[in-house]
C-alpha cells in the first residue's frame, strides 16, 4: 500500500467527520505518560545493567557478559524507540484536524499512524497503543492496518522503528563496541576513585554508535 493507495482511503472517507477524534486524542495523552514512566525505567535499568556487566568482567566471567551485553543493546534500542514514539504521538496529535477530516495528508503524518499501528504489535507494554490501533483500523480499514502491522510491501512503518522492535540478534561487533565502552567508563571511575553517572547513550539505528 503506497501513498497513492493510503489517498485513495482518504478520498472514500473525506467529508465524512471521524467521531473517535477525541477518544484517539485522549488515549495518546495516556500513552505518552506511560512512555515517561517507562523511559525512566528503562533507564534506570540500563543504569545498573552497565554497572552489572563491569563487575562480571572485572571477575572474568566473560561468557555471562556476552549475554549481558546482548539484553543492554536491546534496552537501548527499546528506549531509542519510545523516544521515537512519542515523536510520532505529536505529529499525529498536531494533525488530528485533518486525520479526522480526511483531508489529505503528509507523508510524514502517513508514517507516524503507520508506526504507531505496527508498534501495537511489537509494545504489549503498552496498551494504549492496541486501542489507538483498533481506532485507526476502524477509520482507515482493515488493509490499510494489514499492511502496516505485518509490514507487507508498501507500508509506511519508519524503518528504524521497524529495526529497533524487531532485532534478531546481535552482532559480535555491536557487543564489543559496548563492552568496551563500558569498561573505559568504569576503569575511568576507578582510576578518580569516586562514582560516576553511567552515559545513556541512544542508538541512531540498531548499528548505532554508543559513545
Amino acid at each position: 500500500m503506497g501513498l497513492n493507495v493510503f489517498y485513495n482511503i482518504l478520498g472514500l472517507i473525506r467529508g465524512k467527520r471521524w467521531g473517535k477524534a477525541s477518544k484517539c486524542k485522549r488515549l495518546i495523552k495516556q500513552l505518552r505518560s506511560r512512555l515517561t514512566v517507562k523511559k525512566s525505567r528503562t533507564n534506570a535499568i540500563i543504569r545498573q545493567l552497565r554497572a552489572d556487566i563491569a563487575q562480571l568482567m572485572q571477575k572474568g566471567l566473560h561468557h555471562v557478559v556476552s549475554t549481558r551485553v546482548e539484553q543492554l543493546y536491546r534496552d537501548y534500542c527499546r528506549l531509542y524507540a519510545y523516544d521515537q514514539l512519542e515523536g510520532f504521538c505529536e505529529c499525529i496529535c498536531t494533525n488530528l484536524r485533518d486525520i479526522s477530516r480526511g483531508r489529505k495528508l503528509s507523508v510524514e503524518v502517513h508514517e507516524a499512524l503507520s508506526t504507531l499501528i505496527f508498534a501495537s504489535s511489537r509494545c504489549g507494554e503498552l496498551p494504549e497503543l492496541h486501542s489507538i490501533r483498533n481506532l485507526f483500523k476502524q477509520h482507515f480499514g482493515q488493509k490499510f492496518e494489514r499492511v502496516n502491522v505485518e509490514l507487507l510491501p508498501g507500508n509506511a512503518v519508519n524503518s528504524e522503528i521497524k529495526n529497533n522492535l524487531t532485532i534478531l540478534s546481535v552482532t559480535e561487533e555491536v557487543k564489543l563496541q559496548l563492552t568496551n565502552e563500558i569498561a573505559t567508563e568504569f576503569t575511568h571511575q576507578s582510576a578518580v576513585g569516586r562514582p560516576k553517572s553511567a552515559k545513556l547513550p541512544l542508538p541512531g539505528t540498531p548499528e548505532g554508535k554508543f559513545d
